[in-house]
């Protein structure tokens, strides 16, 4: 499982992707293209760059390109739509839609300021339309999705605020973003062997006390609290594909004792590793 830049691959002749899926946990993650997530069943909490959000049945969170964003891990299934899409193919229709972010980015169900349009309703008329015509894939189904994408483009133009990247900022989010892919991907190398603040820190060029500031403002959460998601996501990974026992996975997966394992994993998935062996054999 990939923890750093997300390349995502747009078609230049349909230009969204969509998915759905009902997966509770994604490390810290970022990509170049704009990220809606609908939430159809259950709850989820979400991390965009330093902020955490709570997100129910019906929520609409939207993400700007280049921000960084998460799933924090929770036992409960939850399925939700996740639409991306690049804001550089209405550049020919509306320039000023590139180089932009959304400054509002949580829109709950029932929730609209009073005396304001309903955005969230207009939106999730929209994706429920995008969820119907993908089931259906009627003829010309395609024709429909691009229609809705430039529907819910103009929806978010005309009614939710943005702010425009400038030079100075750009260039900084592209700094903490080079940063943290490369702590990411360390971690990905690294995360069997013991990873200690002081090594880690060093792969960000930063020293300890400034890194311990630097992740946490960038992801919302500590950087212990990451390395135990991903070792758990690997560690889950080892139990439903292979035969390897609990003690080998424990190890395997860079856990340095099996108390800690337990204890670390029961947190995250909300059962214990035999548990989650059994129920996914």
């Amino acid at each position: 499982m990939k923890a750093h830049y997300q390349k995502t691959l747009l078609d230049a002749d349909f230009p969204m992707n969509i998915f759905f899926t009902d997966v509770t946990e994604f490390p810290p993650h970022w990509h170049e293209v704009v990220e809606l997530v609908y939430i159809t069943e259950g709850s989820l909490t979400i991390g965009v760059n330093n902020e955490v959000y709570t997100m129910e049945p019906g929520d609409i969170m939207l993400i700007s390109g280049s921000d960084v964003h998460y799933f924090v891990p929770i036992p409960n299934q939850v399925n939700r739509l996740i639409v991306h899409f690049d804001m550089a193919y209405f550049e020919a229709a509306y320039p000023e839609a590139k180089n932009k972010r959304f400054t509002r980015v949580h829109l709950k169900k029932g929730q609209s300021p009073d005396g304001e349009i309903d955005v969230h309703k207009l939106l999730e008329d929209q994706l429920t339309e995008i969820i119907n015509e993908y089931n259906e894939q009627r003829p010309a189904y395609k024709i429909v999705l691009r229609a809705r994408l430039f529907d819910i483009l103009s929806i978010l133009i005309r009614n939710v605020p943005m702010k425009p990247y400038s030079s100075q900022e750009r260039s900084r989010q592209q700094k903490r973003l080079s940063r943290l892919e490369n702590v990411f991907r360390y971690v990905e190398e690294n995360y069997a062997s013991p990873i200690t603040l002081k090594e880690i820190a060093s792969v960000a060029n930063f020293s300890e006390y400034y890194f311990t500031r630097f992740f946490k403002e960038a992801t919302g959460m500590t950087f212990g609290r990451y390395l135990n998601n991903y070792r758990v996501e690997k560690a889950a990974f080892f139990l439903r594909n292979s035969d390897d026992s609990i003690t080998e996975v424990v190890f395997k997966s860079g856990f340095g004792s099996i108390k800690t394992f337990n204890r670390v994993f029961r947190q995250i998935k909300g059962c214990s590793p035999s548990a989650y062996k059994k129920d996914n054999l």
